[in-house]
């Protein structure tokens, strides 16, 4: 030992020099930490605008909830410029509502999803995590993985280090991501819980990391960093005169319960920038509120600017430039598949100024028989009252829900109705009555945009209650209890991107239909053949502006034309009131017309911002009792205004109306999808 403290003495003296500066050269390690707060969170982007702006050496990155998003993209390469382009160029609404894109689904999956506002998909049999929620975020996932892949990996790897904060609710513990699938974590880290699915990991759930740290200052700090850098969006606490309705009460309490590190760790962040997020909530993902929210985190970086270059210059080295990946902005084109034991729950409400209230709800449950099966049963509420219960045998089934082949349907329907009667815009006549249908399927074969079915109905019309209110109108058309058997043979392709303000594509219906009340006849008749059609086109003229062509009509050729079955125009949409309605310009309420009825009308759509739209309809149409007279009547002619705003909630918007046929005005208010 006293040889050991001899030889060390004996040490030229710049040798120890070396040996004790190794830790004092190395320059002061700069954290940045980005706190949760949804969609406020995207002040974080204008913030980190400034730091590269700056120059500043980011060597740690630690975030949670959007904080973890943000961060884990950056940490991974991404530009704060290529962050501002992928966060606007998402459709938000569909990401976050875990609504599939047109192109993946069938026809029938497009309409179920715009009927209704609200899907819960479970699996039957074993619990599964991903239904613990009302939303499983598998489109954000797909995102994620899309943006930085599925691979398992140390987060110290990245290109700047970096970790992430989950809450374990087994427990109520901090759970820190520091390895792992890298998209897996930050859809934990953001998992708000009952609202997202939570994420199992082993033994761990996990839910948002806001709920144990907010801002994981203390995280950075573990990790290395010398100094911190530190964004949060958490709004100044609120006083009694500010809860004073149930949102702003809601809000308390979850800021409340995400404060528990918050203050220390708010404490050891050396440059401290708090962006005023007020007027602007979680669920602020609109455009506009993007684009303020990044300014606003960039104008508040820049009063910091004098401590940031403080930083710089403390730190030393300047900002070695993040290499850049390949901006992906869209969500991955291959579909997520369903698990194929999978029930659904769905619920739509709307609002209109003819029906006021109504609401529809769906179940739909499989069986895991040899040929699988669907139950599938519909309930509708309202002035008009629906209830459906079908029974399908696939023959096959497409897993991504854009193919699907049936070897049999059979389906039972009552509707309740309530109809009122027009002609020339006076009310004629109201009659209620019960209807039943039975329903076999023997086809039905659907790939993508295309589908065919063919079939056979039976329709028993129960008769209740007749008002006449226009005598001269009545002509004696005869209202009773009747029954038709009828086959059915039809066609659909739609390419349309968009199932209620289409910009491209095109849309094409056709069927025909032969009713008979002994299968072969109607009243030892001939029966009647029904031959409807419409197709309309998408043509861009701009990127906001789209011409709409369309024509449309139904012809019916027999002797026996019964008024259940007669031609009906007017409203908004078609077969809305009865299965024979067909929209018309100008003419709001349901109006009886001769059996031959051709029309065609054009519409131009204009969008205003990003969900504002604008349209005008003008429509034409010719009507008579036989088609060789088709032209001899006068021109119907139609005009209408419309203004919509696309919500989350299906459509708001109100129209205003006129025809040479009713010479009225008409006026429409609707919110919500149509059903």
């Amino acid at each position: 030992m006293v040889i050991v403290v001899l030889l060390l003495t004996m040490l030229p003296a710049g040798a120890q020099t070396v040996a004790d500066s190794t830790s004092s050269d190395r320059r002061p390690r700069v954290g940045v930490v980005l706190s949760g707060g949804g969609a406020k969170g995207m002040a974080h982007i204008g913030v980190l605008k400034v730091l590269e702006r700056a120059g500043i050496p980011v060597d740690i990155v630690t975030g949670t909830s959007m904080g973890s998003i943000v961060g884990g993209l950056y940490a991974t390469g991404y530009s704060a410029a290529q962050l501002d382009s992928i966060v606007r160029a998402q459709d938000w609404t569909s990401l976050l509502a875990d609504r599939m894109e047109l192109r993946q689904q069938s026809l029938a999956s497009r309409k179920k999803q715009n009927t209704y506002l609200l899907t819960k998909r479970f699996a039957m049999g074993k619990k599964d995590m991903s239904d613990m929620g009302l939303l499983r975020g598998r489109n954000i996932s797909r995102l994620f993985e899309q943006l930085v892949g599925r691979d398992s990996i140390d987060f110290n790897t990245l290109t700047i280090p970096f970790a992430c904060v989950a809450t374990d609710i087994v427990d109520n513990t901090e759970y820190d991501f520091h390895s792992g699938r890298l998209a897996q974590a930050m859809r934990a880290s953001m998992a708000i819980p009952a609202a997202f699915s939570p994420v199992r990991l082993g033994d761990h759930v996990l839910v948002d990391g806001g709920l144990r740290n907010n801002y994981p200052a203390d995280l950075a700090r573990e990790m290395g960093a010398d100094i911190i850098i530190g964004v949060s969006v958490q709004g100044e606490g609120k006083t009694a005169d500010d809860l004073g309705s149930t949102g702003s009460i809601i809000g308390q309490i979850v800021d409340v319960n995400c404060k528990n590190k918050y203050d220390d760790n708010w404490a050891m962040t050396d440059v401290r920038i708090r962006v005023d997020v007020k007027g602007y909530s979680t669920v602020s993902f609109t455009p506009a509120a993007i684009d303020t929210l990044i300014r606003r985190g960039e104008e508040e970086a820049m009063r910091h600017w004098e401590e940031i270059l403080a930083v710089k210059q403390q730190a030393g080295a300047p900002l070695v430039p993040q290499p850049h990946k390949p901006m992906m902005p869209e969500v991955a084109s291959e579909p997520e598949p369903d698990k194929p034991s999978e029930a659904s729950v769905s619920v739509g409400v709307r609002f209109d100024s003819e029906e006021r209230v109504a609401m529809q709800g769906n179940l739909n449950v499989p069986f895991n028989t040899r040929t699988p099966t669907d139950l599938d049963l519909t309930l509708r509420l309202g002035k008009r009252i629906m209830a459906r219960a079908e029974l399908a045998a696939h023959r096959h089934k497409g897993a991504s829900q854009m193919t699907s082949k049936l070897m049999s349907r059979v389906a039972y329907l009552f509707r309740h109705d309530e109809i009122n009667i027009y002609n020339e815009g006076d009310k004629s006549f109201n009659f209620t009555y019960n209807q039943h249908v039975g329903e076999l399927t023997l086809l039905d074969f659907g790939i993508r945009n295309f589908n065919f079915d063919l079939g056979a109905r039976f329709d028993y019309y129960d008769f209740r209650d007749l008002l006449i209110d226009h005598l001269a109108n009545y002509a004696g058309i005869d209202i009773g209890d009747d029954h038709y058997i009828s086959y059915h043979a039809r066609v659909a392709y739609t390419s349309e991107d968009s199932w209620q303000f289409p910009t491209r594509g095109a849309a094409f219906r056709a069927q025909y239909a032969y009713y008979t009340d002994n299968f072969a006849d109607l009243n030892d008749r001939p029966g009647l053949s029904d031959i409807s059609a419409s197709w309309r086109i998408n043509m861009p003229l701009s990127s906001r502006f789209i011409l709409q062509p369309m024509a449309y009509g139904r012809l019916l050729f027999g002797a026996e034309r019964p008024v259940y079955l007669s031609n009906a125009i007017g409203g908004e949409w078609f077969a809305h009131y009865t299965d024979q309605q067909m929209p018309f310009a100008g003419i709001g309420h349901l109006e009886h017309t001769d059996p031959h009825f051709l029309a065609v009308q054009m519409q131009g759509q204009q969008r205003i911002g990003s969900n504002h739209y604008v349209t005008l309809r003008l429509a034409a149409a010719q009507h008579a009792r036989r088609l060789s007279e088709i032209t001899d009547h006068h021109t119907m002619l139609g005009l209408q205004m419309a203004y919509a705003y696309n919500t989350p909630f299906g459509p708001l918007g109100a129209s205003l109306g006129y025809s040479n046929h009713t010479k009225k005005l008409n006026f429409f208010v609707n919110l919500g999808f149509e059903f």
